[in-house]
């Protein structure tokens, strides 16, 4: 499995901070960036990550409001000004395209590039390479979406002792079948790669939920998920303003995480009024031990048994819990 990496570029919530930005979340895979929300000055993060300005990539907007959308006219500029000439697709509620186009015609916002904005719904959206994302109503204030990104290794692992029984010779013929190549012997025997594999193993499952009350739609796609990325903007002591607002607390993302068989959350867009957000780690871990706090530019590497670790060391003393 090539490396499939999450790098938090926004983590704040509803007003940023001088150390967290608003929501952002990419995704990297076999040389594809994957943006899930456009946050406030998420042009800089993507710097700062250095992502890069002309890799394959598709952004995803879960809804339309400013803190997860302020920041795509800007990351949409610099792109341009960069010599960015790779095609761009650009998903979300349908009021996306107008968005995209007002900002076109009022601030000269042409793109040197092609760029395609689709209004979606809920469903599959687009499959790259092993990958599928599909969408999911969430209930929040007006139409709000989540997101699955589903990898599954197409194959299981070639297993030398299958190839050898079957008298398929050393060397050329095993690497394609381990590439997932049939061949085709000197005998006009044809040996499938399924022949001399065992069983893929699960799927990796990453659930984003961008923002939303607990709902019935995000507790079914988040089943046996190995990372849910969610929301947590309050802590239960705030209860009625995460009601009220269309959020969840951080015992309440917990408690989905458990009951749905996650294996690791990754806690974001909480409250600027909880400071460095351990309160709201402290109500979530004491519930769900595997939770994380997300903070900016904090990135979490997902290996082939579908474990999270971290894959750099700085200011990462907030998830010290990650293997």
């Amino acid at each position: 499995m090539a490396r499939l990496e999450v790098v938090f570029l926004g983590s704040g919530g509803s007003i940023p901070t001088e150390n967290r930005n608003h929501p952002a979340v990419a995704i990297r895979y076999q040389g594809w960036n994957l943006l899930f929300d456009a946050g406030e000055d998420v042009q800089r993060q993507f710097e700062r990550a250095r992502l890069g300005n002309n890799k394959h990539m598709v952004i995803f907007i879960s809804h339309m409001h400013a803190d997860h959308i302020l920041g795509l006219p800007g990351l949409l500029l610099r792109f341009s000004l960069l010599g960015r000439i790779r095609p761009l697709q650009i998903f979300g509620p349908k009021e996306l395209i107008e968005y995209v186009r007002i900002n076109q015609d009022t601030i000269h916002l042409g793109t040197t590039f092609e760029t395609t904005v689709y209004a979606i719904e809920a469903g599959p959206i687009i499959e790259i390479d092993d990958i599928k994302v599909s969408a999911f109503e969430v209930n929040h204030r007006g139409y709000a979406l989540g997101y699955e990104i589903l990898y599954q290794r197409p194959r299981g692992h070639f297993i030398p002792q299958l190839a050898s029984e079957l008298g398929v010779p050393k060397g050329p013929l095993w690497k394609d079948l381990a590439l997932g190549k049939s061949v085709k012997l000197d005998d006009g025997r044809t040996i499938r790669p399924e022949e001399v594999t065992d069983t893929p193993p699960p799927p990796i499952k990453i659930v984003y939920t961008g923002d939303t009350r607990p709902c019935e739609t995000l507790r079914q796609v988040s089943q046996n998920a190995t990372l849910l990325i969610s929301e947590a903007m309050y802590c239960t002591s705030h209860a009625e303003l995460a009601e009220e607002r269309g959020h969840m607390t951080a015992a309440q993302a917990a408690e989905l995480a458990r009951d749905a068989g996650v294996k690791y959350l990754a806690l974001t867009h909480y409250s600027p009024r909880y400071g460095n957000g351990l309160e709201i780690l402290k109500e979530a871990q004491h519930i769900f031990k595997n939770s994380i706090l997300a903070h900016d530019l904090m990135r979490l590497e997902i290996d082939k048994e579908g474990v999270v670790k971290r894959s750099n060391t700085s200011n990462m003393s907030a998830c010290d819990n990650i293997a």
